[in-house]
């Protein structure tokens, strides 16, 4: 447990020290060569009432150095050292000092638009609601924003479950990350990140989304995902991305407790989706250590695929991820091929 010295707040801010709105919790680990971009980003905010908090998660860089020469610059910046326990502890640390009437994330290898907390603060205030979400891209380092006609929609009680898992089912960038979103702090009452877990969004969102009274999104793109050959997406399986199936398992649980049977069946295709998921990592990128195609774990998932292949041609999957299962259940092999047509296609419009 982590505790607020409010002694020393009332220090640093003069004896005046006031809550702040808005708490942005930045968990940091191993990434001295971005920690300044998402930092900077952050400070530039158009809206000014918040605190930045910095956790510290044990790295062996010298982020720790850094993250305290910030705060020693700016008295809203907050730090929190502790041993490394991965990035749903770091989070965990951030909620338990938080002080803001609102909480916001950042990974630290990320940044953001000038306005974006802003922005997610006058949609939850215009709309009423408990949360609210922005766009976000996917980048290695270019800010190239082709932004489409500005659409904001408001979702309450389950519709905020069934869309939440509908475009999480239909589109190529889902809605599952905690970082593009704010939200009400009293919505973290018990609900914490589960430690230790990969593909730890997915339940913990689920879980906000359902104590939430309404939630608004708007496709405004405010958040750039920073992509690397290092980002768990794009390097190679390991028998810890199978936690995949833990979180599949963890949603149709908390879609029963709904009771709602479309939000059911969209929670099952999502399980049934982590099969064809898995298959996709392997076939793209291989294993990360010396094994084939021809590995047990390759053959048991690519049966489970096979057996859910109906259901997901049903799902909200878009045609061409229809596409590319179809061809994981013939053969794993057979993906790379369309694959790397498109990669050239993609080159030569450059």
């Amino acid at each position: 447990m982590y505790e607020i010295d409010v002694y020393r707040l009332l220090i640093i801010h003069g004896g005046n020290y006031i809550v702040p709105k808005i708490s942005i919790i930045v968990p940091v680990y191993k990434v001295e060569k971005y920690l300044k971009r998402c930092v900077d980003s952050i400070l530039a905010q158009t809206y000014q009432d918040f605190e930045l908090i910095l956790v510290n998660d044990g790295t062996p860089d010298n982020c720790g150095i850094i993250c305290d020469s910030f705060a020693a610059q700016d008295k809203r910046i907050r730090v929190i050292h502790k041993e490394n326990g991965g990035l749903s502890s770091a989070r965990n640390a951030g909620i338990e000092v938080a002080e803001g009437e609102y909480i916001g994330f950042v990974d630290s290898d990320d940044w953001i638009t000038y306005d974006m907390f802003e922005y997610l603060l006058n949609l939850i205030e215009e709309y009423d609601c408990d949360v609210s979400s922005v766009s976000y891209i996917l980048s290695k380092g270019e800010e190239n924003i082709k932004q489409s006609k500005i659409e904001i929609k408001c979702y309450e009680g389950n519709d905020s479950l069934h869309n939440y898992l509908f475009e999480g089912m239909s589109k190529r960038i889902a809605d599952f990350p905690v970082w593009n979103k704010l939200y009400k702090r009293h919505l973290f009452n018990e609900i914490r990140f589960p430690e230790g877990q990969l593909y730890e969004d997915g339940a913990t969102n689920f879980m906000l989304l359902k104590r939430a009274r309404k939630y608004v999104k708007s496709n405004k793109i405010s958040y750039f995902y920073f992509q690397d050959g290092a980002s768990i997406t794009r390097r190679g399986f390991q028998n810890k991305d199978l936690e995949i199936l833990i979180v599949g398992d963890q949603m149709v649980e908390l879609a029963l407790t709904v009771g709602d049977q479309e939000i059911i069946k969209l929670a099952k295709m999502k399980q049934a989706r982590s099969y064809f998921s898995l298959l996709s990592k392997i076939s793209l990128y291989g294993f990360t250590d010396k094994r084939s195609f021809k590995d047990k774990t390759v053959i048991e998932l690519t049966q489970k695929l096979r057996s859910e292949y109906i259901f997901l041609l049903k799902s909200p999957m878009p045609l061409n991820r229809k596409f590319v299962m179809s061809l994981l259940c013939i053969h794993i092999n057979l993906v790379k091929i369309p694959i790397q047509l498109y990669s050239k296609i993609k080159l030569l419009k450059l």
